[in-house]
C-alpha cells in the first residue's frame, strides 16, 4: 500500500492496537459518494458496487496479516469504440503489514531477508487503512484494456511504406519549404 499524501476516497482506519489475539474481521461497503469520488480517480464510467470482507491477524513479530476478498461492479470505457463495458471484479487481498522499525532502509531491518515475497507495507502511526487498501487492490484489478464483447482493433500493417510526396502533402511545413525552394 503506497502513501497518499491526499486524504483517501475510501478511508477505514483500524487502530492496530485494536486487533486481539484472535484478529478482528472487517465488513468495508463503499457509500455512493466514496464511489463516486473511486470512479472519478480510476476513470471509471460507473462503480456501482465495492464491497470487502477482510480478516486481519497478528502473525510472526508484531506483524498483521490483512486478508480477504473484494467485489466490485464496475463500467469502463471500451479503449476501441470508447462504449461502456459492464465487469465485475471478484479479487483475493492478502497484505503483511509491519511497524517502520522493522523495515528499514535498503534491506537494513530484520525484515531484509524476505527473498521473492512482497515486503511488508509499513504500519503507520498505529494505524492501518483498509479503505485505501481495497480502493488499491481494486485499481490493480481493473482491466487496463477494456473492450466490448466481439471488437478487435483490426487489421493494421507495421513498417508499410509511406510516399514522402503523402507526407510533404499532408505537413504544412513541407509545403513553405517547397514553396521557398521555387521561390
Amino acid at each position: 500500500m503506497k502513501h497518499n499524501p491526499v486524504a483517501p476516497e475510501l478511508s477505514r482506519p483500524l487502530q492496530v492496537d485494536r486487533v486481539s489475539l484472535g484478529g478482528v474481521q472487517e465488513h468495508i461497503v463503499a457509500r455512493p459518494e466514496e464511489r463516486e469520488a473511486l470512479a472519478k480517480r480510476f476513470g471509471l464510467l460507473d462503480l456501482s458496487r465495492l464491497e470487502a470482507a477482510l480478516d486481519v491477524d497478528h502473525t510472526e513479530g508484531k506483524m498483521l496479516n490483512v486478508k480477504g476478498k473484494l467485489f466490485a461492479d464496475v463500467v469502463q470505457e471500451c479503449v476501441v469504440t470508447l462504449e461502456p463495458v459492464p465487469a465485475h471484479i471478484a479479487d483475493t487481498i492478502d497484505v503483511l503489514f509491519a511497524p517502520p522499525h522493522l523495515l528499514k532502509e535498503e534491506g537494513q531491518g530484520e525484515l531484509s531477508d524476505l527473498g521473492d515475497a512482497e515486503p511488508p507495507e509499513p504500519i503507520e502511526n498505529g494505524v492501518i487503512d483498509l479503505g485505501e487498501l481495497v480502493a488499491q487492490y481494486l485499481s490493480a484489478a481493473l482491466d487496463p484494456y477494456p473492450r466490448k464483447e466481439g471488437v478487435e482493433l483490426g487489421n493494421f500493417e507495421y513498417g508499410a511504406k509511406i510516399d514522402s510526396d503523402e507526407i510533404a502533402a499532408a505537413n504544412p511545413f513541407a509545403k513553405l519549404a517547397l514553396l521557398n525552394k521555387e521561390g
